[in-house]
């Protein structure tokens, strides 16, 4: 016994792909028709001035048939440029959404790295620098003039204020690089 599992989807989409089809040809049909009733009305032996009204009736239902199907066209072409366009969005956005992932987590993991040896080499600088400024901050006894040993002091804490803020400023700039990005314009 065989049962036939197919899918509701696989149906609706069949069903879409013969549906230009189904009625492309009644359309067909229907033209096949009209042609004939005008071919029968052409052939008729009665004078045109008598078959005025028919003529115009079968002139005005031609030009209403002429217009639905055009409107019919246009309605259609719309529709399938719509769902193309709907697709081609979508693919987009996955590819801008999987590349973008994949580049951020590349972005993290390097600037992670990178930020750790910043701040490690920085730290080891910070280290030689201040051990060297506190030992010339214990020298400055063995000066025996006063104005000496304040102006000695004086630049002393401006040099270890210029350097902690040039440290700061460095970190800082390098922390903004994450932030930094391309400039592009939209397109309308």
């Amino acid at each position: 016994m065989h049962s036939d599992h197919r899918e509701p989807q696989a149906d609706v989409n069949d069903y879409l792909k013969r549906l230009p089809e189904e009625a492309a040809s009644r359309g067909e049909d229907n033209e096949q028709l009209v042609l004939k009733t005008m071919g029968r009305h052409n052939r008729s032996m009665i004078p045109t001035v008598f078959n005025r009204q028919e003529r115009q009736l079968v002139r005005e239902h031609l030009m209403a048939e002429l217009s639905v199907g055009f409107k019919h066209r246009r309605q259609a072409l719309s529709l399938v440029m719509e769902t193309r366009l709907h697709s081609i969005r979508e693919a987009c956005n996955h590819v801008l959404v999987t590349g973008k992932t994949s580049l951020r987590q590349q972005r993290m993991e390097h600037f992670g790295k990178i930020y750790q040896q910043v701040a490690n080499q920085l730290n080891v600088l910070s280290e030689e620098f201040l051990s060297d400024i506190d030992e010339r901050f214990q020298k400055l006894e063995r000066y025996k003039t006063q104005c000496i040993r304040d102006r000695e002091k004086q630049r002393l804490e401006k040099s270890v204020d210029d350097f902690l803020d040039t440290m700061d400023q460095l970190l800082d700039e390098f922390r903004n690089i994450v932030s930094e990005n391309v400039d592009h314009e939209q397109v309308p």
